[in-house]
């Protein structure tokens, strides 16, 4: 009884965990459209050259490799924050904080999406 007891309070401990890690898509969208992120100072945002997912690319999460602005980059991580220091004017992120975590999220319904309208357009 004792065991099913520590069994049941870790399993619901491990989903409290989770929940407090769980990603935001809508605070991703806000973050992506916000020409505030990272303090930025020249008035742009992440949809200001990405609108929709323009130029993202529907095989962005499947590269080992990104080049952005003559610069290669190994993660999608590093290329944001190129994104957020040099067309927003703005400071790095944490690579593996929240808001990271929420932009991420954001950024895959945008791929995700320009993958199903891409196939839509094929099969017509």
């Amino acid at each position: 009884m004792k065991r099913a007891f520590i069994l049941v309070a870790a399993l619901m401990m491990t989903g409290g965990l989770t929940l407090a890690y769980a990603v935001n898509v809508e605070k991703g969208k806000a973050l992506f459209e916000s020409p505030d992120l990272g303090g930025g100072t020249t008035g742009k945002s992440c949809s200001t050259c990405h609108e929709g997912g323009k130029n993202l690319g529907s095989d962005l999460f499947a590269r080992k490799q990104i080049t952005i602005m003559k610069m290669d980059k190994k993660s999608l991580e590093e290329v944001i924050n190129i994104c957020i220091e040099k067309p927003l004017g703005g400071i790095a992120i944490d690579s593996q904080g929240q808001d990271m975590k929420d932009l991420i999220a954001y950024i895959q319904t945008l791929v995700g999406n320009q993958a199903g309208n891409k196939e839509s357009a094929e099969k017509k």
